[in-house]
């Protein structure tokens, strides 16, 4: 017999402007039946079919608000890095609580990998994840790698994934060669290959010579869901999907590894590397794109575009006069045709697209072939995006409302890069990352990410970043540009919500929806802002049913 609970809290902050607190929600069959005062809730409910009822006291002293919604992270690739050697310059959780050690510098890094590799069996690759060139010294080299082994494969991927090393050891086995001109490889001045691998055509050269590094199972993604439990994460969007291990693998690995979770995905296919498929022009593309079917807690939405690379790895091409620290521009990783042939193809297809723009030159590449989409043919409410948006400009943000296309912050690099940033960009295109306050002034739909392996996923860290904006060295990086923790809040429930099409099921608590919250032990309009990150959260609650995380 089905049974209507009602859960009572200290607070309960809806994130619905016309009922902003109440202190008890009653749920049913998974969704939220009423919100209000307990005696309220039971009066009407005697009025009503829905009895019997009992009350749930188990968050009598806590707060609940909506469960978070993640608009861009990477669920795959946590999964595998999760199951392998962590180098990390920077504190990344683990999913059953605390966090991992750090490796300050170059040579810590090298002697943790001496003592692993001294551990692992003869036929394992060494990979190891979240190397911060930036923060521990430079990068590294084939010769660096080489002093932990001359005769294992070795990898080691950056904190932002888009630039690799490899030793001696893994350049033989992925014939990778003196003389060669391999697009994504580094060779020194002499021809010989000097281990860095840049972006995704780099590190292509050799994963077909160790598939094992992308081979996912459901007992790898079981072991980082509690990452989200953990943050008050309920819906999370998974930005590249296909593109690490596979689009038939991972629907099947996701779908089963979601069973009996605490979590929903909106899954984006990686257009411009659909691993293991044969398809290669937009109209092959684009049919086996729609021919994908979700299910209950695996579900498809728009399709994820990438057109330029890095600005803090130096693989993004920056506006005049370039990068400040002298690095040569490269090019775009897809070119604008390419682009505007996928816009324009999926505008007219109903499918909206989310492109990866982290400079005011990408920025445009998109608006321009959305504008000319729009004309070609209205879909007023399509909601195309942009991710990331370093360098997006107060004129491009005015044009991106204007067409309707939502604004994704990775504001937690303000934390983790922003005085790297001073330096590689310059004092004033630093000073005005990220521009949230703009955003927010002028209406335009934004959101902010962690975007792991960028930066850890600590979602609560990402909305501390963009209301306090501080550097690690102490810097208020553009101070006109902080928002409310309100607006960060809003950011990540019924802002994210509205961008993924699902306004309509969570991101408030309100009748109807998702019974999906997050759990908080502690208000985060209450406290300072400056204690954000550090906001203690229980678990949360998905379609009714409470999920404890580990603290």
């Amino acid at each position: 017999m089905n049974k209507t609970t009602i859960f009572t809290a200290k607070s309960i902050l809806t994130m619905n402007p016309d009922q902003p607190r109440a202190t008890a929600v009653a749920v049913r069959e998974g969704r939220i039946l009423a919100v209000g005062e307990l005696g309220d809730i039971i009066f009407w409910l005697k009025k009503s079919p829905f009895l019997p009822y009992e009350v749930e006291t188990l968050f009598a002293d806590k707060i609940l608000m909506p469960g978070l919604v993640d608009a861009h992270t990477h669920l795959a690739s946590l999964a595998l890095e999760y199951d392998n050697t962590f180098v990390a310059q920077v504190p990344w959780s683990r999913p059953e609580g605390g966090f991992f050690h750090t490796y300050p510098d170059k040579a810590a890094v090298l002697e943790r990998m001496r003592r692993v590799d001294a551990e692992l069996p003869p036929e394992k690759v060494l990979w190891a994840v979240h190397y911060d060139d930036n923060q521990a010294g430079g990068p590294l080299s084939r010769n660096d790698l080489d002093s932990v082994s001359t005769t294992r494969p070795i990898l080691v991927s950056n904190m932002v994934f888009h630039r690799f090393w490899v030793n001696s050891a893994m350049l033989r086995l992925a014939q990778i060669e003196r003389g060669g001109a391999l697009p994504g490889v580094c060779y020194d001045t002499d021809g010989e290959p000097n281990g860095t691998l840049i972006e995704s055509r780099g590190l292509s050269h050799i994963l077909a010579y160790v598939p094992q590094l992308m081979a996912l199972t459901e007992e790898k993604v079981h072991r980082i869901l509690p990452l989200f439990t953990n943050q008050g994460i309920t819906t999370a969007c998974e930005a590249a999907f296909g593109g690490f291990t596979g689009l038939d693998d991972e629907l099947a690995v996701f779908d089963h590894a979601l069973e009996g979770a605490g979590l929903r995905m909106k899954c984006l296919p990686f257009y411009h590397n659909l691993r293991g498929r044969r398809e290669k022009t937009f109209d092959e593309k684009a049919t086996l794109i729609r021919s994908l079917k979700g299910t209950g807690r695996l579900r498809f939405g728009a399709v994820k575009l990438y057109c330029d690379g890095s600005i803090i790895s130096h693989t993004a091409p920056l506006d005049w006069p370039g990068f400040w620290d002298g690095t040569p521009n490269p090019p775009m990783q897809h070119s604008r045709e390419e682009i505007r042939e996928a816009i324009i193809g999926f505008h007219k297809l109903g499918i909206p697209t989310m492109t990866h723009t982290n400079t005011n030159l990408a920025c445009d590449i998109v608006l321009d072939a959305v504008e000319e989409a729009q004309s070609l043919c209205c879909r007023p409410d399509i909601r195309h995006r942009m991710e990331h948006c370093y360098s997006i400009t107060a004129e491009q943000l005015r044009r991106a409302k204007a067409l309707g296309v939502g604004v994704q912050f990775f504001t937690p690099q303000i934390w983790y890069y922003g005085d790297d940033h001073l330096n590689v960009q310059g004092p004033d295109r630093a000073r005005g990352i990220l521009p949230t306050g703009t955003a927010e002034r002028l209406g335009v739909s934004w959101g902010i990410h962690c975007d792991p392996p960028g930066t850890p996923q600590l979602p609560w860290m990402a909305m501390w970043s963009t209301v306090n904006r501080l550097t690690q060295s102490g810097n208020v990086l553009g101070p006109s540009q902080r928002v409310s923790v309100e607006a960060a809040l809003r950011a990540f429930t019924t802002e994210h919500a509205w961008q993924l099409h699902m306004e309509n099921e969570i991101g408030s608590v309100e009748i109807g929806k998702k019974a999906d919250f997050c759990v908080l032990e502690a208000d985060p309009l209450a406290i300072s802002p400056m204690e954000l990150k550090d906001m203690p959260v229980w678990g949360t609650v998905f379609e009714g049913s409470p999920h404890q995380g580990n603290s």
